[in-house]
Protein backbone atom coordinates (compact mmCIF):
# COMPACT_ATOMS: atom_id res chain seq x y z
CA UNK A 1 0.00 0.00 0.00
CA UNK A 2 0.75 3.51 -0.77
CA UNK A 3 2.06 5.87 2.18
CA UNK A 4 0.13 8.45 3.96
CA UNK A 5 -0.79 11.45 1.43
CA UNK A 6 1.29 13.92 1.74
CA UNK A 7 0.52 17.43 2.67
CA UNK A 8 -1.86 19.40 0.56
CA UNK A 9 -2.51 23.33 -0.26
CA UNK A 10 -5.85 24.09 1.00
CA UNK A 11 -8.02 26.96 2.09
CA UNK A 12 -10.32 27.33 4.64
CA UNK A 13 -13.08 30.17 5.03
CA UNK A 14 -15.64 31.29 7.73
CA UNK A 15 -19.15 31.84 7.91
CA UNK A 16 -20.53 34.07 10.13
CA UNK A 17 -23.80 35.17 11.78
CA UNK A 18 -24.29 39.17 11.69
CA UNK A 19 -27.25 40.26 13.22
CA UNK A 20 -26.36 43.92 13.51
CA UNK A 21 -23.47 44.92 11.23
CA UNK A 22 -23.27 48.14 13.07
CA UNK A 23 -22.18 46.88 16.14
CA UNK A 24 -19.20 44.82 14.39
CA UNK A 25 -20.55 41.90 16.71
CA UNK A 26 -20.55 38.32 15.06
CA UNK A 27 -20.61 34.48 15.56
CA UNK A 28 -18.81 32.04 13.66
CA UNK A 29 -21.30 29.56 13.11
CA UNK A 30 -20.11 27.54 9.82
CA UNK A 31 -16.45 26.62 7.94
CA UNK A 32 -15.72 25.42 4.51
CA UNK A 33 -12.81 23.19 3.02
CA UNK A 34 -11.48 23.38 0.15
CA UNK A 35 -9.04 21.17 -1.25
CA UNK A 36 -8.05 22.53 -5.42
CA UNK A 37 -5.66 19.39 -5.89
CA UNK A 38 -8.38 17.15 -4.44
CA UNK A 39 -11.04 19.01 -6.42
CA UNK A 40 -12.82 18.97 -3.02
CA UNK A 41 -15.28 21.63 -1.35
CA UNK A 42 -17.50 20.76 1.89
CA UNK A 43 -19.28 22.40 4.61
CA UNK A 44 -19.84 22.11 8.53
CA UNK A 45 -22.78 23.95 10.64
CA UNK A 46 -23.25 24.34 14.12
CA UNK A 47 -26.17 22.51 15.49
CA UNK A 48 -25.71 24.29 18.41
CA UNK A 49 -28.96 26.60 17.94
CA UNK A 50 -28.98 27.47 21.98
CA UNK A 51 -25.99 29.69 21.59
CA UNK A 52 -27.01 31.29 18.33
CA UNK A 53 -30.02 32.03 20.96
CA UNK A 54 -28.44 33.19 23.87
CA UNK A 55 -26.03 35.09 21.08
CA UNK A 56 -28.93 36.99 19.62
CA UNK A 57 -32.62 36.26 20.72
CA UNK A 58 -34.04 36.93 17.75
CA UNK A 59 -32.14 34.58 15.73
CA UNK A 60 -34.36 32.83 12.61
CA UNK A 61 -33.63 29.19 13.81
CA UNK A 62 -35.66 28.01 10.67
CA UNK A 63 -33.15 29.86 8.24
CA UNK A 64 -29.77 29.05 9.90
CA UNK A 65 -30.89 24.70 10.44
CA UNK A 66 -31.10 25.14 6.59
CA UNK A 67 -27.87 26.28 6.01
CA UNK A 68 -26.32 22.97 5.86
CA UNK A 69 -28.56 21.27 3.35
CA UNK A 70 -28.77 24.35 1.26
CA UNK A 71 -24.84 24.63 1.04
CA UNK A 72 -24.61 21.02 0.56
CA UNK A 73 -26.89 21.15 -2.39
CA UNK A 74 -24.98 24.30 -3.93
CA UNK A 75 -21.65 22.72 -3.81
CA UNK A 76 -23.08 19.82 -5.73
CA UNK A 77 -24.73 21.85 -8.33
CA UNK A 78 -21.28 23.70 -8.54
CA UNK A 79 -19.49 20.61 -8.26
CA UNK A 80 -17.63 21.60 -11.73
CA UNK A 81 -16.43 24.91 -10.56
CA UNK A 82 -15.81 24.88 -6.81
CA UNK A 83 -12.88 28.02 -7.26
CA UNK A 84 -15.75 30.32 -9.00
CA UNK A 85 -18.50 29.12 -6.45
CA UNK A 86 -16.35 30.51 -3.73
CA UNK A 87 -15.90 33.67 -5.37
CA UNK A 88 -19.59 34.12 -5.93
CA UNK A 89 -20.12 33.28 -1.97
CA UNK A 90 -17.38 36.15 -1.28
CA UNK A 91 -19.32 38.96 -3.24
CA UNK A 92 -23.32 37.32 -2.18
CA UNK A 93 -22.82 36.95 1.42
CA UNK A 94 -21.97 40.21 3.64
CA UNK A 95 -24.99 40.72 5.30
CA UNK A 96 -27.18 38.53 8.10
CA UNK A 97 -24.95 35.44 6.95
CA UNK A 98 -21.03 36.71 6.20
CA UNK A 99 -18.43 34.76 4.64
CA UNK A 100 -15.00 35.00 5.27
CA UNK A 101 -11.64 35.89 3.02
CA UNK A 102 -10.10 32.13 2.34
CA UNK A 103 -7.18 31.04 4.33
CA UNK A 104 -4.16 28.83 3.46
CA UNK A 105 -3.52 26.07 5.16
CA UNK A 106 -1.66 22.56 4.50
CA UNK A 107 -3.74 19.08 5.11
CA UNK A 108 -3.16 15.66 4.21
CA UNK A 109 -6.86 14.73 4.47
CA UNK A 110 -9.34 17.65 4.07
CA UNK A 111 -12.42 15.68 4.73
CA UNK A 112 -11.23 14.17 8.21
CA UNK A 113 -9.28 17.53 9.06
CA UNK A 114 -12.03 19.70 9.01
CA UNK A 115 -14.02 18.39 11.99
CA UNK A 116 -10.64 19.70 13.75
CA UNK A 117 -10.68 22.52 12.17
CA UNK A 118 -14.67 23.43 12.98
CA UNK A 119 -14.34 22.31 16.36
CA UNK A 120 -11.16 25.38 16.31
CA UNK A 121 -13.13 28.34 15.19
CA UNK A 122 -16.32 27.15 15.50
CA UNK A 123 -17.32 24.73 18.45
CA UNK A 124 -18.21 21.41 18.62
CA UNK A 125 -21.33 19.85 17.30
CA UNK A 126 -24.23 18.59 19.27
CA UNK A 127 -24.63 15.88 17.21
CA UNK A 128 -20.93 15.13 16.34
CA UNK A 129 -19.78 14.38 12.82
CA UNK A 130 -22.45 14.98 9.65
CA UNK A 131 -23.77 11.63 8.17
CA UNK A 132 -21.38 11.12 5.42
CA UNK A 133 -24.41 11.04 3.06
CA UNK A 134 -23.53 13.90 0.47
CA UNK A 135 -21.34 13.30 -2.93
CA UNK A 136 -18.45 15.52 -2.17
CA UNK A 137 -18.02 13.47 1.35
CA UNK A 138 -18.54 9.79 -0.35
CA UNK A 139 -16.03 10.96 -3.10
CA UNK A 140 -13.26 12.61 -1.07
CA UNK A 141 -13.36 8.63 1.21
CA UNK A 142 -12.82 6.56 -2.35
CA UNK A 143 -9.90 9.14 -3.14
CA UNK A 144 -8.52 8.44 -0.08
CA UNK A 145 -8.96 4.45 -0.58
CA UNK A 146 -7.85 4.40 -4.05
CA UNK A 147 -4.50 6.30 -2.43
CA UNK A 148 -4.37 4.10 0.49
CA UNK A 149 -3.82 1.37 -2.06
CA UNK A 150 -1.43 3.08 -3.88
CA UNK A 151 -4.04 3.21 -6.91
CA UNK A 152 -4.59 6.90 -7.30
CA UNK A 153 -1.04 7.75 -9.60
CA UNK A 154 -1.58 4.07 -11.58
CA UNK A 155 -0.34 4.92 -15.35
CA UNK A 156 -3.81 3.58 -16.27
CA UNK A 157 -5.79 5.33 -13.61
CA UNK A 158 -7.82 8.16 -14.86
CA UNK A 159 -9.75 10.93 -13.27
CA UNK A 160 -12.34 13.31 -14.03
CA UNK A 161 -13.24 11.51 -17.44
CA UNK A 162 -15.35 14.06 -19.52
CA UNK A 163 -18.64 12.52 -20.50
CA UNK A 164 -19.21 14.59 -23.68
CA UNK A 165 -16.94 12.16 -26.00
CA UNK A 166 -20.13 9.78 -25.39
CA UNK A 167 -22.49 12.29 -24.96
CA UNK A 168 -22.73 15.84 -26.66
CA UNK A 169 -19.40 18.39 -26.73
CA UNK A 170 -19.93 20.68 -23.65
CA UNK A 171 -21.34 18.40 -21.21
CA UNK A 172 -20.29 19.18 -18.05
CA UNK A 173 -20.51 15.92 -16.61
CA UNK A 174 -17.27 13.94 -15.68
CA UNK A 175 -17.24 10.34 -14.27
CA UNK A 176 -14.96 10.50 -11.15
CA UNK A 177 -12.40 7.38 -12.09
CA UNK A 178 -11.71 5.33 -14.91
CA UNK A 179 -9.67 2.52 -16.03
CA UNK A 180 -9.18 -0.45 -18.40
CA UNK A 181 -7.90 -3.29 -17.15
CA UNK A 182 -4.49 -4.82 -18.59
CA UNK A 183 -5.32 -7.87 -20.88
CA UNK A 184 -4.82 -10.91 -19.29
CA UNK A 185 -3.76 -13.96 -21.82
CA UNK A 186 -6.43 -16.07 -23.25
CA UNK A 187 -9.04 -13.28 -22.34
CA UNK A 188 -10.24 -10.28 -24.51
CA UNK A 189 -8.59 -6.78 -23.62
CA UNK A 190 -10.67 -5.20 -20.87
CA UNK A 191 -13.48 -2.85 -21.64
CA UNK A 192 -13.34 0.40 -19.74
CA UNK A 193 -14.39 0.73 -16.40
CA UNK A 194 -15.79 4.22 -14.68
CA UNK A 195 -16.26 4.92 -11.11
CA UNK A 196 -18.61 7.47 -9.75
CA UNK A 197 -19.38 8.57 -6.22
CA UNK A 198 -23.20 9.48 -5.76
CA UNK A 199 -26.05 9.01 -2.50
CA UNK A 200 -28.80 6.88 -3.23
CA UNK A 201 -30.62 8.47 -0.40
CA UNK A 202 -30.90 11.80 -1.49
CA UNK A 203 -32.73 13.55 -4.79
CA UNK A 204 -32.64 10.79 -7.42
CA UNK A 205 -32.40 13.32 -10.05
CA UNK A 206 -28.82 13.24 -10.02
CA UNK A 207 -28.81 9.15 -9.98
CA UNK A 208 -31.23 9.42 -12.50
CA UNK A 209 -29.25 11.55 -14.57
CA UNK A 210 -26.19 8.97 -14.33
CA UNK A 211 -28.27 6.20 -15.48
CA UNK A 212 -28.96 8.34 -19.04
CA UNK A 213 -25.23 9.36 -19.27
CA UNK A 214 -24.45 5.65 -18.71
CA UNK A 215 -26.55 4.45 -21.21
CA UNK A 216 -25.10 6.66 -23.72
CA UNK A 217 -21.74 5.06 -23.12
CA UNK A 218 -22.80 1.98 -23.78
CA UNK A 219 -24.64 3.31 -27.41
CA UNK A 220 -20.53 3.76 -28.44
CA UNK A 221 -18.70 0.60 -26.41
CA UNK A 222 -18.96 -1.75 -24.18
CA UNK A 223 -18.13 -0.19 -20.63
CA UNK A 224 -18.82 -0.91 -16.78
CA UNK A 225 -19.68 1.36 -13.93
CA UNK A 226 -19.40 0.89 -10.47
CA UNK A 227 -21.33 3.39 -7.77
CA UNK A 228 -19.97 3.98 -4.98
CA UNK A 229 -22.66 5.25 -2.55
CA UNK A 230 -23.06 5.93 1.36
CA UNK A 231 -23.25 3.25 4.01
CA UNK A 232 -27.38 2.76 3.93
CA UNK A 233 -28.76 2.10 7.35
CA UNK A 234 -32.77 1.85 6.10
CA UNK A 235 -32.54 -0.44 2.40
CA UNK A 236 -35.85 0.15 2.65
CA UNK A 237 -36.64 4.26 2.01
CA UNK A 238 -38.70 5.19 -0.75
CA UNK A 239 -35.67 7.09 -2.34
CA UNK A 240 -33.10 4.74 -1.87
CA UNK A 241 -35.39 1.89 -3.57
CA UNK A 242 -36.04 4.34 -6.16
CA UNK A 243 -32.35 5.17 -6.74
CA UNK A 244 -31.91 1.22 -7.07
CA UNK A 245 -34.46 0.85 -9.20
CA UNK A 246 -33.20 3.25 -11.76
CA UNK A 247 -29.44 1.83 -11.90
CA UNK A 248 -30.37 -1.76 -12.39
CA UNK A 249 -28.19 -2.71 -14.97
CA UNK A 250 -26.03 -5.64 -15.95
CA UNK A 251 -23.05 -3.32 -16.35
CA UNK A 252 -23.74 -1.46 -13.26
CA UNK A 253 -22.23 -2.22 -9.56
CA UNK A 254 -23.18 -1.19 -6.42
CA UNK A 255 -20.76 -0.56 -3.59
CA UNK A 256 -21.25 0.68 -0.39
CA UNK A 257 -18.76 3.14 0.81
CA UNK A 258 -18.29 1.05 3.90
CA UNK A 259 -16.44 -1.89 1.81
CA UNK A 260 -14.65 0.65 -0.26
CA UNK A 261 -11.24 -0.67 0.50
CA UNK A 262 -12.06 -3.75 -0.52
CA UNK A 263 -13.32 -2.56 -3.82
CA UNK A 264 -10.47 -0.70 -3.92
CA UNK A 265 -8.21 -4.00 -4.00
CA UNK A 266 -10.21 -5.76 -6.69
CA UNK A 267 -8.79 -2.66 -8.88
CA UNK A 268 -5.66 -3.05 -7.83
CA UNK A 269 -5.63 -6.83 -9.47
CA UNK A 270 -7.56 -5.75 -12.41
CA UNK A 271 -4.59 -3.55 -12.86
CA UNK A 272 -2.23 -6.21 -12.00
CA UNK A 273 -0.19 -4.37 -9.39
Amino acid sequence: MAEESKLKECSYFLVRYVPDAAREEFLNIGLFVHSPEEEFLDCLFTDDFHRIRRFHGQADMELLRELQPYFEQQIQEHEHDLAGYIREMQESYSNLIQVTTPRACLLSAPQAQMQDLFERYVGARLSGPPKQDTRMRIKQRVTDAFKRHGIFDHRLFEKRIPAEQWTQKGDPFCFDFGYRPLPIAGKPNGHIKLIHALPLGRDNQAVKALRWTFDKVLETEPAGLTVVHEHLTDAHDVIVRSSQSILENERIELVSISHVDEYAQSVRRELQM
